[in-house]
């Protein structure tokens, strides 16, 4: 392998690497902005610019080929004074707008400005270049010409990784300018990465614009519980508010992160949000809703027997719920009418990195089907459909999914668990709420049979608790408690009946992710 020295540090770097990534190896940072890893080197910049022995001029880092023997120097005068020529010239038409750019703290210019440029603008703001501002660039993208420096990361997006091609750089010398073509705006699966891969502010997101700082926003590494990827994440909050969802790149789920995976966190803030329990015959505060519950199960089982009660898994549901579910119908309930059948097509769908199943856990499900045994699908649903079911517990979507095949439930009494009363398409005599996994841990299995974890990031609503305790204390109030009482309970259930201590391991921890975020 070639062998060189970057600033007296000597490496080894495969063939065909370049300056810059050997660089990135050795500790070296060399400022950027049209590079980035996952897109294909345009080399338009000139900021990477380092001085190499025995070349007549400075060389593009982010482009050239490392050789053995090569000496490269990233701290020379004429490199130092390449880098202000650059900064001055992406300046000179820049708008002075930084107090009310949302890219502020995260700008590659302010920063870069700070170590390599220090220089007073030989023009005067009068002077500058006018551009169009707050283009609408498409649902969720705002682009202000004015900011931007043409580093093009939106176009190579666009044309290399999703393959829409909605962008294009329009005109000629200092008139050009990104563009959409033939006026179409940027509606594709993946267009809020745009914002994240845009160094100074020209694309923001719509949905995050002018809703908090970022100096403020503290960083909790979870997971997307959008599909089964099983995207590894950042969550950014303060005070108690989430207010983005980040790619947290891990090159075993993710570079990218799809728009309908980041908007997974408005069901914190949807209006319908159940922070209450709901009856028949109105709202009531979770605890009592739990006793009514308990006492729905009871009254079915006295009069039908145990087997009339039938009980649901949920593939939207983690392994910590969905035990408790288990544990609920068959310690508890003590009936055999439980399914935690939700076989899915799994796969790729785009070639990027949507999957055909969109349920978070639909292999969690399988884990636990192993222990438990239970109903498949049809046979829960004929059993339904029979009239011998009396009572049914069930997660609201995974009930939802299977309405198509069932008859009228407005017969059979039902206690639901839900987030949200939108996740409700029919009346409910028992509607209990539960903790999101924003405000709570679980553990969820992706489609390559990776387990991970979500983090709490911010609290759940007042008496709003985890569901796998909602279950564990409506089990307490039926007389038969499966004693799942806190968290060290649950993790030892989980270990000995899901996942096996030689499992535990390989588990994704929030936080542990050491790959920088899609900006860099």
């Amino acid at each position: 392998m070639p062998k060189l020295t970057i600033d007296g540090k000597t490496i080894e770097m495969p063939k065909g690497a370049t300056i810059l990534q050997a660089a990135q190896a050795l500790g070296v940072y060399i400022p950027r902005y049209c590079y980035h890893p996952s897109l294909p080197v345009s080399g338009t910049c000139r900021m990477c610019v380092v001085e190499v022995e025995k070349t007549a001029k400075l060389q593009i880092a982010c482009a050239t080929e490392i050789a053995d023997g090569m000496a490269v120097r990233t701290d020379t005068p004429a490199v130092k004074k390449a880098r202000r020529d650059v900064l001055e010239y992406l300046l000179i038409n820049h708008p002075v707008d930084c107090p009310i750019c949302d890219q502020a703290g995260e700008c590659f210019l302010q920063d870069y400005y700070m170590d390599h440029g220090l220089h007073k603008s030989r023009i005067a703001p009068g002077d500058k270049i006018r551009r169009s501002k707050r283009r609408a660039a498409g649902k969720y993208l705002t682009l202000d010409n004015e900011r931007c420096i043409l580093c093009t990361r939106c176009v190579r997006f666009c044309d290399e990784v999703t393959r829409t091609g909605e962008l294009t750089v329009s005109g000629r010398n200092d008139a050009s300018f990104i563009d959409m073509k033939e006026g179409k705006g940027v509606d594709n699966d993946y267009s809020l990465n745009i914002a994240d891969i845009c160094p100074v502010g020209a694309f923001t997101s719509r949905d995050f614009r002018f809703k908090a700082r970022v100096w403020f926003l503290k960083k909790t590494g979870s997971i997307c519980t959008g599909c089964a990827a099983g995207c590894n994440i950042e969550v950014h909050h303060n005070e108690g508010i989430v207010h983005r969802l980040m790619p947290a790149p891990n090159p075993e789920t993710n570079t990218w992160l799809c728009d309908r995976g980041r908007m997974t966190y408005k069901v914190l803030r949807a209006g319908d949000r159940l922070s209450k329990a709901r009856i028949k015959k109105g709202s009531m505060e979770p605890e009592p809703a739990l006793r009514q519950a308990a006492h729905l199960i009871d009254d079915a089982a006295h009069r039908a027997g145990p087997e009339s009660v039938a009980v649901l898994g949920s593939p939207y549901l983690s392994l910590e719920d969905n035990l408790a579910i288990a544990e609920l119908a068959s310690g508890s309930i003590k009936t055999g009418a439980l399914c935690l059948d939700f076989s899915c097509e799994q796969g790729v769908k785009d070639g990027i990195l949507i999957n055909k199943d969109q349920t978070p856990n639909a292999n969690g499900l399988k884990l636990l089907r192993a222990r438990y045994g239970g109903l498949d699908q049809n046979a829960l649903i004929g059993l339904i459909n029979s009239g011998r079911i009396k009572l049914i517990v069930a997660e609201a979507r995974a009930l939802n999914s299977l309405r198509e095949k069932l008859r009228d439930l407005s017969n059979i009494p039902t206690v639901i668990l839900a987030l949200a009363k939108s996740d409700l398409d029919f009346d409910s005599d028992c509607v209990l709420p539960y903790a999101s996994y924003f405000e709570t841990e679980g553990h969820f299995v992706n489609y390559k049979g990776r387990i991970q974890k979500t983090a709490a990031a911010v609290a759940a609503p007042e008496g709003v608790q985890p569901l796998w305790l909602v279950l564990s204390k409506i089990s307490s109030y039926t007389g038969a408690p499966i004693k799942i009482e806190d968290t060290k309970a649950m993790s030892a259930k989980l270990s000995e009946y899901a996942l096996g201590k030689s499992v535990i391991p390989a588990i994704c921890k929030p936080g542990s992710i050491a790959a920088k975020s899609t900006r860099e």
